[in-house]
């Protein structure tokens, strides 16, 4: 009997230590995401290698689920479908599968997650860091350094900086529902982070993130004790006169945004370019659209664009300076005219399964699972003027955390069934 007590204390040893080295890291990657890209990057290896070290010397003990597999189906189904097309069609590009590579990576985090769980407290707490990280970077860069676009991540890129700040702001309203719903004062905690989150975004000047606001405040009505749609518009009539508020008062917000309609009708109206944003991205998804209607089934692949649109160019049908970029700005649109009907099928399904399989678990961990649709949610808006998943730390970032929430939530699934 003596030996068995060691392996079972052995055991425990290595759970407990797993469990909290895990945790550490899960803090690590969202409180590093958006100013300290070595310490998130290593944060991620991290997590991978000790993912597969995990998956390597234990089997897990719980079946997959059925929406379990099909969300691993979805990860995997990406990078398999982009490596046969590097096969068949435009020879290997790593630059070009790096990103779908990413959801190969993350499996094993995934596996060890939830087979030992991590603590939801320092999920929770590096997301709270990361957004109050993020604002105070962005006043920094506002009020010292007379920045006029604040920005961060490895690529200093304004876009990921603010859809990240923005989206840890509101994930911590998530994340803190345990909280909350129980003491009203934990309320002024949240503020904080959601307030230096929002004005991260809006320090950025990230014009395309701001549009997920109003369907990020629609999700969130659903922490609330009794959702109602009476809750859902009373909270878009409050965001939109913010909005208006902020735009009023903001000569910066005003420049970002006042020349939109007038570019856009314009496009509409000439087809010219009036602008270096809202008309230029017009023209960049008339162009993948236009490649797309000529190769519906199976798009023009990897890199493709570029030889794909002159024609269109030379034709009258787009304007000149489409030339000049290389890329859709738009996931949406990039993976339209790479991979055809197929394209748009594999990204939205990586958010479709993870946005069900968090809510299967909506009733036991309301908070927890409510963060993981806001991270799905958040995304599909991003990606709807950027090619977010290709930024690297955004990639990253949505990868690790969609495994680390996913995981979580299986974990405790699992546990309850086993108690039961």
């Amino acid at each position: 009997m003596k030996p068995l007590s060691m392996d079972v204390t052995s055991f425990k040893n290595i759970h407990c230590g797993l469990f909290w080295l895990v945790s550490l890291l899960a803090f690590v990657v969202p409180a590093t995401s958006v100013n300290y890209p070595q310490a998130f990057y290593y944060a991620a290896i991290s997590l991978v290698l000790l993912g597969l070290f995990v998956v390597i010397i234990r089997t897990d003990s719980q079946p997959l689920s059925k929406l379990e597999k099909v969300m691993i189906f979805t990860w995997l189904f990406y990078p398999a479908f982009t490596a046969l097309d590097f096969w068949l069609r435009t020879g290997w590009i790593w630059s070009q599968f790096q990103e779908p590579s990413r959801f190969i990576l993350v499996l094993p985090i995934f596996l060890m997650v939830r087979r030992f769980g991590i603590s939801q407290n320092a999920l929770k707490w590096g997301v709270f860091v990361g957004a109050v990280i993020a604002g105070f970077w962005a006043l920094y860069q506002k009020q010292e350094l007379g920045i006029g676009r604040a920005h961060g991540g490895t690529s200093s890129l304004k876009a990921a900086f603010g859809d990240i700040s923005l989206l840890m702001g509101v994930m911590s309203v998530a994340l803190f529902q345990p909280n909350w719903s129980k003491d009203w004062r934990w309320g002024f905690v949240v503020l904080i982070s959601l307030s230096l989150g929002v004005f991260a975004s809006l320090a950025s000047g990230t014009k395309g993130g701001w549009i997920s606001a109003p369907i990020l405040c629609w999700v969130l009505v659903s922490l609330a004790r009794h959702p109602t749609y009476t809750k859902r518009f009373t909270v878009l009539a409050g965001i939109t006169t913010g909005a208006v508020l902020i735009w009023y008062f903001s000569p910066f917000i005003q420049a970002r945004v006042g020349n939109i309609p007038l570019a856009v009708v314009t496009y509409l109206e000439t087809g010219q370019v009036t602008d270096g944003s809202a008309s230029i991205r017009l023209a960049l998804w008339h162009a993948a659209t236009l490649v797309f209607i000529d190769n519906p089934l199976f798009g023009v692949g990897p890199s493709n664009f570029d030889a794909s649109k002159l024609p269109y160019i030379k034709a009258g049908l787009l304007p000149a300076i489409v030339g000049q970029l290389d890329a859709a700005h738009s996931q949406f649109f990039d993976t339209l005219h790479e991979s055809g009907i197929f394209g748009p099928f594999m990204v939205f399904s990586i958010y479709g399964a993870f946005i069900m399989h968090c809510r299967q678990y909506l009733l036991e961990n309301k908070g927890l699972a409510t963060a993981g649709i806001l991270l799905a949610v958040g995304f599909i808006d991003f990606g709807l003027v950027e090619m977010i998943w290709d930024i690297n730390n955004a990639g990253v970032f949505f990868t690790v955390m969609m495994v680390l929430i996913a995981g979580q939530l299986s974990y405790e699934g699992n546990t309850r069934s086993t108690v039961d």
